[in-house]
């Protein structure tokens, strides 16, 4: 009996396992139990439900050898491993909050690592022994991408169809079509089936296949030599500008593009010298000036990778930066191969193919690694925050809080909270007891203020607002700010409410003594281009009165020269042309309309 039949089988089964343990987990987490309650578990098992039966959905064909069974359960201890150890990583963590759990790295990682693991599974099911048949590898790689690709747009045009059929009837007042298609029992259970059917009819057609990945690769080998274009003109540029790129550090620069410029030539190298059988798949003018271009890749590559050097001395790693390091180390090493190919005798293809297999294997240690305590980028970043923090004090919060590389707007100690899991806890813990180093009594009382937010996005104004209301400018010229006025200040700043529009209040901010509402005494304002605070007398104390917003938009205001206007006594209080009107108790502001969209603003009594 044909293998692909009796696979049939498998891969309805396995579609059927899918379905409705998505559909378990799902309610589990709508409900609150188990396996909800115990984060190791629930990602442990969503890693298990995703990937292991379209694991054997690819391989059903071998369904009657007993490797298959013995390759799937392997697979299936590692990745419900993986899982159990991210869910450890923040299950752990007190509060943390879930949209930063790095559910989509670890899909994406987990992803990948599957993608390069299972050609070397293929290859030793059809050959029955562990080999780097670089042909073989070629072939399954691509061919599994293709069938993936299709199988998704299967689906997809599938769902559309069921689109298609409950609008029709919703237009004749049948609404049972549509609330069954979004029920969560019908979702789950049908979409693992349609794309099981899929990889099944796709697979069944091999032959097919095989002509659409001929076509493919045919089409994009040519733009391959676009690529090349892009490269040589690129790194010409880039050679210019690089004296002031790496010695004078006046422009920073990104390695994202850089990178995504060495993955597209690599991708459409393969696409044209693909498992090697193409032994001339250009003319003979394109394929030297390939050679001759494909070296520039070196001088790309290293450049991000220098980028990411440079980003890391300052800002310390992150998640993110720590895969981008494992990116540019892999599109480095993919450069000195592919180069040192382009320079050897003989056919350059032979060199590709071994570059490929060594970096493959190379990955799949790496992001298997990433997946564990031993690479875990969430320990890495933990230790590397950490680290900043010791060694820059309450500077580095500073320096960070308005950098645009610096993770998320999240200051180390921030990101020490609640971006980096278990790990980062334990290091903010270590700070909330330091007792020696740089601002190590900031430092402590930062680290326990975080510890003790519960939100997080909740706003944390800076840890010396004494110290910052000193070094603010205070108009007229003379007066200073008394004891009493820091202490109200002080305490009206550290409000949760107040966040982070008056961190580093010293710098960009100024103090006002003026009479605004012409009762002969004068208030206290703290007034910064965007907001500004109101502080007043009552029954001899200082108390905060209300806030001030700008009447013009950013734009007009941006080159506003707050300390230099009030030094030339570029002040006065105006009363409003409109008092405002009340009805029972409600008050209308009334916003002429030269200065704002909306002309009557409805403000509820104090």
């Amino acid at each position: 009996m044909d293998d692909r039949k009796i696979g049939l089988p498998i891969i309805l089964m396995a579609a059927i396992v899918q379905g409705w343990g998505l559909y378990g987990l799902h309610e589990a987490i709508q409900s609150h139990h188990w396996p909800a309650t115990q984060h190791t578990w629930l990602v442990a098992l969503y890693a298990l439900v995703v990937f292991v039966p379209v694991t054997l959905q690819i391989l059903a064909e071998h369904v009657r050898s007993a490797a298959l069974w013995r390759l799937v359960a392997i697979f299936a201890a590692a990745y419900f491993y993986f899982g159990w150890h991210h869910g450890s990583v923040f299950g752990g963590a007190p509060e943390q909050p879930g949209d930063s759990q790095g559910y989509f790295q670890l899909g994406l990682s987990m992803g990948v690592l599957w993608l390069l693991v299972l050609p070397f599974m293929q290859i030793r099911l059809v050959t029955g022994h562990w080999t780097s048949q670089y042909g073989m590898l070629f072939t399954y790689a691509w061919r599994n991408k293709l069938v993936l690709g299709e199988a998704a747009l299967f689906t997809g045009l599938f769902w559309l169809l069921l689109f298609l059929w409950q609008m029709l009837f919703h237009m004749l007042g049948i609404d049972y079509f549509r609330e069954l298609f979004e029920e969560p029992v019908f979702v789950y259970p049908v979409t693992s089936l349609a794309f099981g059917c899929a990889l099944h009819l796709i697979g069944a057609i091999e032959r097919l296949t095989s002509v659409v990945l001929e076509q493919l690769l045919s089409v994009l080998k040519w733009l391959g030599l676009l690529a090349g274009v892009i490269l040589a003109f690129f790194t010409i540029a880039l050679v210019f500008k690089l004296p002031d790129l790496v010695f004078t550090g006046q422009k920073a620069i990104g390695a994202a593009w850089l990178l995504w410029l060495i993955a597209v030539v690599v991708l459409l190298l393969n696409a044209a010298y693909r498992d090697g059988s193409a032994a001339q798949p250009y003319p003979t003018w394109a394929a030297l000036f390939l050679r001759v271009v494909v070296p520039l890749t070196v001088v790309v590559s290293a450049t991000a990778l220098y980028a990411l050097v440079m980003r890391n001395r300052h800002y310390g790693l992150t998640v993110e930066r720590v895969w981008a390091f494992v990116v540019a180390s892999a599109a480095l090493l993919y450069s000195v191969g592919y180069s040192a190919s382009a320079f050897a005798r003989g056919a350059w293809r032979g060199g590709i193919s071994r570059v490929n297999v060594s970096i493959a294997l190379a990955l799949i240690a790496v992001i298997a690694a990433t997946l564990t305590p031993v690479l875990s980028p969430y320990r890495l970043a933990a230790n590397s925050q950490f680290q900043l923090v010791r060694d820059k004090g309450m500077a580095v919060e500073e320096d960070t809080h308005s950098n645009r590389y610096n993770p998320g707007g999240n200051t180390p100690l921030h990101y020490l909270r609640f971006e980096s899991g278990r790990y980062g806890q334990s290091r903010l813990r270590e700070l909330a007891e330091l007792q020696a180093g740089k601002d190590a009594e900031g430092v402590r009382r930062m680290a326990n203020r975080l510890l003790q937010q519960k939100v997080r996005w909740e706003q944390v104004p800076a840890i010396n607002m004494s110290a910052d209301l000193a070094k603010m400018p205070v108009y007229p010229g003379g007066r200073v700010l008394d004891k009493e006025l820091i202490e109200t200040i002080s305490k009206d700043l550290e409000k949760p409410a107040r966040g982070f529009a008056f961190r580093g209040i010293g710098d960009k901010a100024v103090g006002i003594y003026v009479d605004l509402n012409a009762d002969g005494t004068e208030e206290f304002i703290i007034l910064t281009k965007d907001r500004g605070v109101v502080y007043e007398r009552q029954s001899g104390r200082w108390v905060p009165a209300g806030n001030i917003l700008p009447e013009v938009a950013y734009s007009a205001r941006r080159d506003l020269d707050l300390a230099g206007e009030l030094a030339k006594g570029k002040i006065s209080a105006i009363p409003p042309k409109w008092n405002d009107l009340s009805v029972d108790g409600f008050l209308f502001s009334v916003r002429p309309l030269v200065n704002s969209l909306a002309p009557v603003r409805g403000v509820p009594p104090p």
